[in-house]
């Protein structure tokens, strides 16, 4: 969604409806954020909520992520700390799709073979109660119609848990077009070798599946000779060949000489990050484009900017806000 196109479609509303039960793989996106004042955006989030809430029907409120995904500068920047926070979430939680769908294969699989060890204990037991000879039909209808009595008994005995049980309602019905007597014999190798599987095997595999610590680090941005780049929200952008000629050289140093001492270089002639920050965020570019900016200007990687340096990040900014992609490497001819 952006601010200016709320409204859920039929074909949307059709195609979320589709996916019921799947409400959790759904990422929700509030988009052109920066196009709305601080009050204004708290309207347009409210109004898109109430939307959804009437088309997605779980129990907990949707996740929106609120941002201005583009490389062009904010239109209003009241709300960039929320803003690059918010991204910074979306690709953490995109980061760790794999692990979270591999938990929940391995989650219904313990599942699913919980259900198979209760489903052949109750069998099991039921053909265990029936008569050799006379009486089936009567044992049968008392059999079932105690069957929630069975289900606790069964319980206790087994140590299961009775949420794993399947409805008896359910179950009753089912149960009443069998014969009890032609069951299968309980194998029991096989429910050695289910009870190894869900004491020993999966606990083996949920081990093998990368923390979320270890995600969200895989989804972190690169650092730069030990100090985080004061922008590093996402990745850059890609080179375009457009406006080579025009901005692939070197900066005038002196266009920004001045700047460079207002912000109080040390007695080696660098500044800090921080320091750089509160200039650069001036041009009000995406911090995704200021952590490009500030890779490609931070040329020996020391975490602090010469005045070439510094002019070199001014001159990518101004190059950016002509509309021209930063490269993706630094060319010769920018070099120092």
């Amino acid at each position: 969604f952006d601010v200016a196109k709320l409204d859920i479609s039929d074909e949307l509303r059709r195609a979320i409806i589709g996916m019921r039960g799947n409400d959790h793989k759904i990422r929700i996106i509030l988009n052109k954020a920066d196009c709305c004042t601080t009050p204004q955006l708290m309207r347009v989030y409210g109004a898109l909520m109430w939307s959804l809430g009437k088309v997605i029907d779980t129990p907990e409120v949707s996740r929106v992520y609120i941002g201005s995904f583009w490389d062009n500068p904010l239109q209003c920047d009241e709300q960039r700390k929320l803003f690059e926070s918010e991204q910074t979430d979306l690709y953490t939680d995109l980061a760790q799709l794999p692990r979270g769908a591999a938990i929940r294969k391995l989650s219904d699989l313990i599942k699913r073979a919980r259900l198979a060890k209760v489903h052949a204990i109750l069998l099991d037991h039921l053909k265990s109660k029936m008569p050799m000879m006379m009486g089936t039909t009567k044992k049968k209808k008392e059999l079932l119609a105690n069957l929630k009595g069975i289900y606790q008994k069964i319980s206790q005995e087994k140590a299961l848990a009775l949420g794993d049980f399947p409805d008896p309602t359910m179950m009753q019905e089912k149960l009443d077009a069998c014969n009890f007597k032609d069951f299968p014999k309980l194998n029991v190798k096989k429910m050695e070798a289910l009870d190894r599987l869900l004491s020993t095997e999966l606990p083996k595999l949920l081990q093998q599946i990368p923390s979320e610590a270890d995600r969200a680090k895989a989804a972190g941005l690169s650092q730069v000779a030990g100090m985080a780049s004061p922008f590093a929200v996402g990745d850059g952008d890609h080179m375009n060949a457009f406006g080579r000629n025009t901005w692939h050289r070197r900066p005038d140093v002196d266009l920004y000489r001045s700047d460079f001492a207002a912000l109080r270089p040390d007695r080696d002639g660098k500044i800090t990050g921080q320091a750089a920050k509160g200039r650069l965020v001036e041009s009000k570019l995406p911090s995704t484009v200021l952590h490009k900016v500030w890779t490609l200007a931070d040329v020996d990687r020391d975490g602090l900017l010469t005045l070439y340096e510094f002019a070199l990040a001014m001159h990518l900014v101004n190059m950016k806000l002509d509309g021209h992609n930063l490269p993706q490497e630094l060319p010769p001819e920018m070099l120092p």
